[in-house]
């Protein structure tokens, strides 16, 4: 076994929050310059991250052949964010529910009856800077 530290690239962290109130739906994303993670393999070669079809990792589901664990330690430095609606969302709401969000983000949705749902962190296989870990 050994333990691997994995950073994204720079500036190719997104991470996306689901929230959903009746059969609505926003999704926060944030941008982050960069993201570590500590991965365990069952021998002693780098992870072998399975992708999709786009070379993208979801990193709150590593899967891989020779991968154990993969533990979240840090983001570093956001550098976007956005608010996504469904469909069903005309532009008043969506305007009412940013101005919330800026003003208090996830107790506003919270207040708001937003239930809080997945999140998901994306980034890309080939910007993965990964290193051995010193026992």
């Amino acid at each position: 076994m050994a333990n691997w530290t994995v950073n994204t690239g720079r500036k190719d962290l997104v991470e996306k929050q689901e929230f959903n109130k009746g059969g609505s739906e926003v999704i926060y994303s944030q941008g982050w310059l960069t993201g570590t993670w500590i991965v365990t393999t069952n021998d002693d070669n780098e992870p072998n991250f399975e992708t999709d079809e786009e070379g993208i990792i979801e990193f709150g589901s590593v899967e891989g052949s020779n991968i154990v664990e993969c533990e979240f330690i840090e983001t570093i430095n956001g550098w976007f964010n956005k608010l996504d609606f469904s469909d069903d969302l005309n532009e008043e709401e969506q305007k009412r529910i940013q101005e919330g969000w800026e003003e208090d983000s996830y107790s506003f949705m919270s207040r708001d009856g937003w239930i809080e749902g997945d999140s998901y962190w994306y980034a890309k296989k080939e910007f993965l800077i990964i290193k051995k870990k010193d026992k």
